[in-house]
C-alpha cells in the first residue's frame, strides 16, 4: 500500500480518499499486523474511519474480508462495501452507483461492479450474504459469491477497465503507474 506513485501519492491512499468521499460510515480500513500504516492519508474532515488490524490477514483475503466484517456487524448495517485499497482507479461516483442501486432496490443481495461483464470489487453486499461472506476461506475473496445463481444481484459496467487494474505483482504496479501518469496528464 505504501508504493508511491507519480506525484508521491502512495497506492493504498488513492483508494482510500475516493472511498471517504463517498460517506461510508463507517469506512473500515482493514490492515495487517505488521502494517506501519505510512501510506494511511489523513482522514478526511467528517470521516467516520476506523482501523481494524487483522493478525491472520497473511492466511488469504477472506480473513481481511471476515475481519472487516466482524468490526462492523455490530452495528447492525443493512450492507457493506468491499473494496480492495490496491486498486487506485476506483472512484467515489463508482461507489455511490452501487450504494443508490441498493437504495432502489433493497431485495438485491448484492450489487456489483464488473469489467466487460465480470463481477469485481467494489461490491455491496446486503446483510442477507454476511453468512456466506463469513464463511468464505483462504485466498477466496467474495467473487465467487457474486457468481452464485443462489443471489440475486445486479452487475453495473464500469466506464473504463482501468478501475480495477489492482497491485498484485510488480508488472501489475508499473501499469498502475503508467496509467496514474496518463490520468494525471488528461489521458
Amino acid at each position: 500500500m505504501s508504493l508511491k506513485l507519480p506525484g508521491k501519492v502512495s497506492l493504498g491512499s488513492a483508494a482510500l480518499s475516493e472511498l471517504e468521499g463517498c460517506g461510508l460510515a463507517p469506512l473500515i480500513v482493514v490492515v495487517r499486523a505488521d502494517d506501519n500504516l505510512a501510506w494511511l492519508p489523513p482522514a478526511a474532515e467528517g470521516s467516520v474511519r476506523r482501523t481494524e488490524t487483522c493478525l491472520t490477514a497473511h492466511l488469504g483475503l477472506s480473513f481481511s474480508l471476515r475481519c472487516g466484517l466482524n468490526a462492523v456487524m455490530p452495528l447492525q448495517p443493512d450492507a457493506v462495501v468491499v473494496a480492495l485499497a490496491d486498486q487506485p482507479f476506483i472512484t467515489a461516483s463508482m461507489v455511490n452507483r452501487l450504494t443508490d442501486t441498493y437504495k432502489r432496490n433493497p431485495e438485491l443481495d448484492y450489487v456489483s461492479s464488473a469489467n466487460d461483464g465480470l463481477a469485481m470489487p467494489p461490491a455491496l453486499f446486503s446483510r442477507s450474504m454476511f453468512t456466506a461472506l463469513q464463511g468464505l476461506d483462504g485466498d477466496k475473496g467474495a467473487a465467487a459469491l457474486l457468481r452464485n445463481e443462489d443471489y440475486r444481484g445486479m452487475i453495473l459496467e464500469a466506464e473504463s477497465g482501468r478501475s480495477f487494474l489492482d497491485a498484485d505483482t510488480p508488472a501489475d504496479f508499473g501499469e498502475i503507474s503508467r496509467q496514474w501518469s496518463l490520468q494525471q496528464n488528461g489521458n
